[in-house]
C-alpha cells in the first residue's frame, strides 16, 4: 500500500476547525506538520493533532517532506509563502482571498507553473450542496433562460456565532483602514464573487458603492451595492451587502447571512441560506409553473462544504478528478472581478471586466 499524503498546514486559527475536516479519517492522507507564531495555538493544535510535527518556523516546517501544504494564514502573506511551499515540492491549497492583488497572483501561478506541482484556490462555497443542486437545475433548464442573479449579504451581531479571537479580525480590519481590502466585500466577498463566476461565467462590466464603515471592533467595507453583467450568458447580477451589528443571528458559524436567488424566464431559484440559520424554510426552493417545489434532503450544513473542497483535492492528486475547483487561475479571475468593483467604486462609474 503506498504511503499516505503528508500533509502540512501553516495558520491554525478559526478556520483551522473548517479546513481540516476533510482530512479526518481520510484513508490517503495524514496531518504531519503544522505551523504558527502564536505559541499558545501551536500548543492547542499540536495536543488535537499529536502525530504531528508542530513548529513556528515556517523554514522548518518545509522542510518535512510534505506532499500537500495547507497556506490559512492572512492573505498579504499567501504569495511568499505559496512561492516557498510550491519550491519545496509540494502541491498546494491556498485559503481564499488568493492574494492582494493581480501582480501576486499572476507571481503565484508562474511559480506553480515553474514548480510543475498543482496551486489550488481554496474555496468552499462552490461545493455547498444547495448551491451545486441550484447550478445543476440552471444547466437542466428548469428555470429556462437564465436572466438575473441576486446575492445578499449581512454581517449580524457577533456574541451569537462563533467566538474568533480579537486577533483574527484585528488585521482585516487593519487592511481596511488602509484601503487594502476589507472584511466583508474583499475577504467574506471572495465567496459571493466566485459563485457568480462558477454559475455564469466571465464578467463585461461592473458597477460598485462601497462605503467606509468605522465601528468600535474597526472598519468595515459596507454597506456596499454592486452590479455587473456577465458576458455569455448576459446575465444582470446585484449583489447587496449590509452591516447589522445590533442583529441577532441563528448560526453555528459565523455572524453572516448569505441567499441567493437565480431568476430565468420560466421561473426563480432561490437558496435560503448558507452558513447562517435565519429563516425556517428549505434552504433551495424552485417556483415553475405557478407551483413550488422545496428541495429538504439536502445537507446544508456548510462546514460540510470545506470537507467536499478539500476531498476533492485529494481526488485530483488520486487522479480520480482532473482538475482542481478551484484552480489558481480561476483564483486571479475572482480577484480581477474584486478590481473592477474597487476601480468603479473610486471612479463612480461602470468599469469594463
Amino acid at each position: 500500500m503506498p504511503r499516505k499524503w503528508r500533509v502540512g498546514i501553516v495558520g491554525l486559527g478559526r478556520v483551522f476547525d473548517l479546513n481540516v475536516r476533510g482530512y479526518r479519517d481520510h484513508p490517503e492522507a495524514e496531518i504531519v506538520a503544522l505551523c504558527d507564531t502564536d505559541p499558545a495555538l501551536l500548543a492547542r493544535r499540536a495536543a488535537e493533532h499529536p502525530g504531528a510535527h508542530a513548529t513556528a518556523d515556517f523554514a522548518a516546517f518545509l522542510r518535512h517532506d510534505l506532499d500537500l501544504i495547507e497556506i490559512l494564514t492572512p492573505h498579504p502573506l499567501h504569495e511568499a509563502m505559496t512561492a516557498q511551499a510550491l519550491a519545496s515540492g509540494a502541491d498546494v491549497s491556498v485559503q481564499k482571498p488568493m492574494a492582494m492583488s493581480l501582480a501576486e497572483c499572476d507571481r503565484m501561478i508562474a511559480a506553480a507553473d515553474a514548480s510543475g506541482k498543482r496551486l489550488k484556490l481554496f474555496e468552499n462555497f462552490v461545493f455547498y450542496p444547495p448551491l451545486v443542486r441550484a447550478r445543476d437545475l440552471v444547466r437542466d433548464g428548469a428555470i429556462g433562460k437564465p436572466l438575473h442573479f441576486r446575492m445578499k449579504v449581512v454581517m449580524a451581531d457577533r456574541a451569537q456565532a462563533w467566538d474568533v479571537p480579537a486577533a483574527a479580525s484585528a488585521w482585516r480590519h487593519a487592511l481596511a483602514a488602509e484601503g487594502r481590502g476589507g472584511p466583508m466585500v474583499f475577504d467574506h466577498g471572495h465567496h459571493m464573487m466566485a459563485v457568480a463566476l462558477w454559475l455564469f461565467g466571465d464578467v463585461r462590466d461592473g458597477f460598485a458603492c462601497i462605503e467606509r464603515t468605522e465601528t468600535p471592533s474597526g472598519v468595515y467595507d459596507a454597506p456596499a451595492t454592486l452590479t455587473w453583467r456577465h458576458r455569455d450568458p448576459p446575465v444582470h447580477g446585484v449583489w447587496d451587502v449590509s452591516l447589522a451589528l445590533k442583529m441577532q443571528l441563528r448560526t453555528d458559524y459565523y455572524a453572516d447571512a448569505e441567499r441567493f436567488e437565480i431568476q430565468g424566464d420560466e421561473g426563480i431559484l432561490t437558496v435560503t441560506r448558507c452558513s447562517d440559520r435565519m429563516i425556517d424554510e428549505p434552504v433551495l426552493t424552485l417556483y415553475r409553473d405557478g407551483e413550488v417545489r422545496s428541495f429538504h434532503n439536502l445537507d446544508s450544513d456548510w462546514a460540510n462544504s470545506f470537507a467536499r473542497s478539500t476531498r476533492h483535492f485529494l481526488d485530483v492528486l488520486a487522479g480520480r478528478e482532473p482538475q482542481e475547483i478551484l484552480t489558481a487561475r480561476e483564483g486571479r479571475r475572482v480577484i480581477a472581478l474584486y478590481d473592477v468593483f474597487l476601480r468603479s467604486n473610486a471612479a463612480g462609474r461602470a468599469m469594463a471586466g
